[in-house]
């Protein structure tokens, strides 16, 4: 509470006397800003799904500067994902407005952080960026006086979380944000690259033909009569989103290299026609 008053973010109902209740300040309009634009980013990334970027860096400006009302409201325009997208994930109250201010304000963000396994403790983390990944937003972050490495900690394992705007936080040398994302980092890969060639029919391979996994991406056609139309070929991170990618292709796709991640594949198949070999119980 004393830390709170020190901060600016509550006061005394009774100045001069004894303090018996506080009540929280107004939201000073810096916080405001940042929650807005925290707003606007994610927005962005959302359209970035489906438009090409010099599109969107076109539309944003206008979006920003030029447009006092929708031209095109939600009766005539959606973007829908060709995915299942979950319901965004529920947190403690506080906790992703006391993240943006500490990010903003490059301040240490202290916590009360639950692992996977459910331990509990106090953190001082140093947040060096914020993402959205699918329903769930995680923090890049370095703990304590670690120098190293930048860590992932998810937003909705932070119990209670509050900015120490006196504290500055520390930089990450050599942390990139886009160098991350694409190493794979975002699905805790390691930044291993896969040489990825897959044979393909059917939807995905209309989709590769239009879409790539990657800007280099090479595409053959298969042999007349073969059961598969194209093969593709592409270098991209080996992660967890890869594989489920992968895997909910299902009898559309045949991944021919890397032989470890076939086997990997033909290891989850198999444990898939098990559980379904009999009838449900």
């Amino acid at each position: 509470r004393d830390e709170l008053v020190k901060d600016g973010r509550i006061e005394s109902v009774n100045p001069g006397g004894k303090t018996r209740h506080y009540r929280r300040l107004a939201a000073d309009p810096r916080e405001d800003d940042l929650i807005w634009q925290y707003t606007l980013q994610q927005v962005r990334d959302l359209i970035a799904e489906a438009l090409p970027l010099g599109r969107i860096d076109r539309l944003w400006q206008r979006l920003l500067h030029e447009l006092d009302e929708p031209l095109l409201d939600e009766r005539r325009l959606r973007l829908v994902p060709d995915t299942l997208r979950l319901r965004p994930v529920e947190l403690y109250p506080e906790v992703l407005e006391a993240v943006i201010l500490a990010l903003g304000q490059r301040c240490v963000l202290a916590a009360l952080y639950e692992d996977a396994a459910g331990v509990r403790g106090d953190v001082f983390l140093h947040p060096q960026a914020l993402m959205q990944r699918g329903p769930l937003p995680y923090l890049f972050a370095l703990k304590n006086d670690e120098a190293a490495p930048v860590r992932l900690y998810a937003l909705h394992r932070m119990i209670r979380a509050r900015p120490l705007p006196h504290t500055p936080a520390r930089v990450a040398v050599g942390f990139d944000l886009d160098q991350a994302i694409a190493q794979g980092r975002a699905d805790f890969g390691t930044g291993a690259l896969v040489d990825l060639v897959l044979r393909v029919r059917g939807y995905p391979a209309t989709l590769l033909r239009v879409c790539p996994l990657t800007a280099d991406q090479v595409i053959a056609e298969e042999p007349e009569g073969a059961p598969f139309a194209l093969r593709v070929s592409a270098r991209l991170p080996a992660t967890g989103q890869l594989l489920r990618w992968l895997l909910g292709l299902g009898a559309n796709i045949e991944v021919l290299a890397p032989a470890e991640l076939r086997q990997v594949l033909a290891g989850q198949v198999a444990k898939m026609g098990a559980l379904y070999a009999d009838p449900a119980p």
